[in-house]
């Protein structure tokens, strides 16, 4: 398929608002694609040229890519700039300058309309690749040429493409109801691509196991070492005997729950590899956490699910989350390795020695753990108390408390007690004791739009826009306006740290009322951790709206930035729904 054909579609998808449109638009385009590069289409709606968890990323700034558009186009870089800044987009800017291409590139790849799929996602490659010495240089040189030989159309995609923002405002959930109405006639048959999706962590390897192999194919995925799993998640309640009522298990586990950052690992041999919640590879990160896992598992292969926690193992003391990010740097590993110590708390096994592990029931699963992890200081299995009994229960949790822990995660041991990858499920609930007064737990809202500042906050914005996920609609709904509890700093950085995400106009996946009119429109992409006294009532916000009147969050104050979430992680409105009926109760 010729690269224009698909930024046609591009740009039916970005000129829709309608999410049930763009689903038909992409089915169309899958319908027509081929086979062999129908991965590619996948990967590319998204915004992505791979898979996250392979760590392949163009890794090209605005002002490279600039510098890339200025030679392919033959005009100094301070025009593009000044494009730029008129138009609002790269991309854009990049289109405008079509025509005036440097004679230089003019033959190093098919020109116009020529260029096809696999050509573009090839050079995109290859700029990822690129490293070492003069490597920056050989990036803008094959960007500049991919733009020399495409037309003004291309050249606004390829940019985006290589800045890592598309701005469709397509995500996974709507890339599959794709495929499912071009694949399977509907998209209501979406649930066996969900599936595979959420064990296989590859939207394009779905769609290509789909194209060529049908739904057969889809039901063959399985769990596969080294294509980390979308990671089980826990419900959450305002009381210990609503708990007991919604777990759907009379026998209960109570594992202590940490302030750390989720971790999936997975070994194979004498090698292990580490996942994020996000997804993204961190092995090289947590180089003592490969080694604890090297050490202290008798498994040949496994994938085991856990929370790294900063630690201080003389003191034994844990430290917040905030401490652990400082972890996430690519420089000064060691240094700081040295300088925040971890532990590994593990609290699953998901594979063991070629065998999924997922249909087994938690108690089972339980067991393999313990027979497969080594305890150390340095890595430990989560701690528990199982009962039938609340009281037993809370005196765990309140032993937690006492240790400084966050509090528990209750897990059933009954029949519904598998691991359902991608779930957030009743079968776990997290229990800590802010959920026991008022709403002073803290909630991570997607940021999807901005209003701007006035007086003391003239030139950043004066409020955000946020909004909840509904996992069912695959939608984001508003759910209230977010303006204080920012630091000066954090204020002033505002419209920088948002600024890639911005767009013309309201995205096709965002829920609004007609009263709801930002400034500035957002495509999801930014979680904040944000803080609100109560959930009201509102006749404005669409969380959980009915047509007349929605949930909103009263008094919302700001608390940090959530870089290990991605907005489809964030509080979903059905867990906004139980917190307003527990309120009110």
């Amino acid at each position: 398929m010729k690269f224009e054909v698909l930024a046609q579609y591009f740009e039916k998808i970005e000129e829709t608002s309608s999410r049930n449109k763009m689903i038909s638009i992409m089915s169309d385009l899958f319908t027509e694609i081929d086979e062999e590069i129908i991965d590619i289409a996948a990967y590319f709606l998204t915004g992505d040229i791979a898979a996250d968890y392979r760590d392949v990323k163009v890794g090209l700034g605005e002002e490279m890519t600039k510098a890339s558009v200025a030679m392919a186009s033959n005009v100094d870089e301070s025009e593009v700039e000044s494009k730029m800044k008129e138009l609002g987009d790269l991309g854009d800017g990049a289109a405008y300058f079509y025509g005036r291409r440097h004679e230089l590139y003019q033959d190093e790849l098919k020109t116009g309309t020529n260029l096809t799929v696999d050509e573009v996602h090839q050079g995109l490659i290859a700029i990822a690749n690129a490293s070492g010495s003069g490597s920056q240089e050989e990036k803008k040189r094959i960007l500049a040429s991919l733009l020399a030989a495409s037309n003004d159309l291309e050249r606004r995609y390829i940019v985006r493409l290589a800045l890592g923002t598309m701005r469709l405002g397509a995500g996974d959930m709507t890339v599959l109801d794709g495929l499912a109405e071009a694949f399977l006639g509907s998209k209501d048959k979406r649930e066996p691509l969900e599936h595979a999706y959420n064990v296989s962590s590859d939207i394009g390897h779905v769609a290509e196991v789909l194209a060529k192999s049908g739904l057969d194919g889809i039901k063959r995925m399985r769990v596969a070492i080294n294509r980390p799993l979308r990671p089980m998640l826990a419900q959450r309640v305002d009381s210990l005997t609503t708990l007991m009522e919604k777990i759907g298990s009379e026998v209960i586990a109570a594992e202590e729950k940490y302030d750390g950052e989720r971790i999936q690992a997975h070994k194979d041999g004498d090698k292990t590899r580490l996942y994020s919640r996000r997804l993204n590879e961190v092995t090289g990160q947590f180089p003592d956490i490969v080694q604890y896992v090297q050490d202290h598992t008798s498994a040949e292969s496994v994938i085991l699910d856990g929370e790294a926690v900063a630690y201080d193992f003389e003191k034994e003391e844990y430290y917040p989350f905030q401490r652990i990010m400082n972890r996430r740097r690519k420089y000064d590993v060691e240094e700081y390795a040295e300088k925040i110590p971890v532990q590994y708390v593990v609290f699953d096994i998901l594979y063991k020695n070629g065998k999924s592990l997922l249909t087994k029931l938690y108690p089972e699963r339980r067991n393999n753990l313990e027979r497969t992890v080594n305890e150390t200081a340095k890595m430990k299995i989560a701690g528990r108390v199982t009962s039938s009994k609340l009281e037993a229960i809370d005196e765990f949790f309140q032993e937690c408390l006492d240790r400084g822990l966050e509090g528990v995660v209750c897990k059933s041991c009954g029949d519904n007690s598998r691991y359902r990858a991608g779930a957030r499920e009743w079968s776990w609930i997290k229990w800590k004791p802010s959920y026991a007064s008022d709403l002073s737990d803290t909630l991570d809202l997607v940021i999807i739009g901005a209003y701007a500042g006035k007086g003391a906050r003239a030139g950043t914005y004066g409020s955000l826009l946020c909004a909840t996920y509904n996992k069912e609609e695959a939608v984001f709904e508003t759910v209230c306006k977010l303006g204080s509890g920012f630091t000066d700093e954090v204020l002033e950085n505002l419209p920088d740290k948002l600024e890639d995400a911005k767009t013309d106009s309201r995205p096709a996946r965002i829920s609004a009322t007609k009263d709801i009119e930002p400034d500035y429109w957002f495509y999801p992409k930014y979680v904040a951790e944000i803080l609100s006294s109560e959930i009201t009532k509102s006749p404005v916000h669409t969380c959980d709206g009915d047509g007349d009147r929605g949930l909103s969050l009263r008094f919302p104050r700001f608390q940090n930035w959530r870089p290990d979430k991605s907005p489809t992680d964030a509080t979903t409105t059905s867990e906004i729904v139980t917190m307003y009926e527990n309120q009110e109760a």
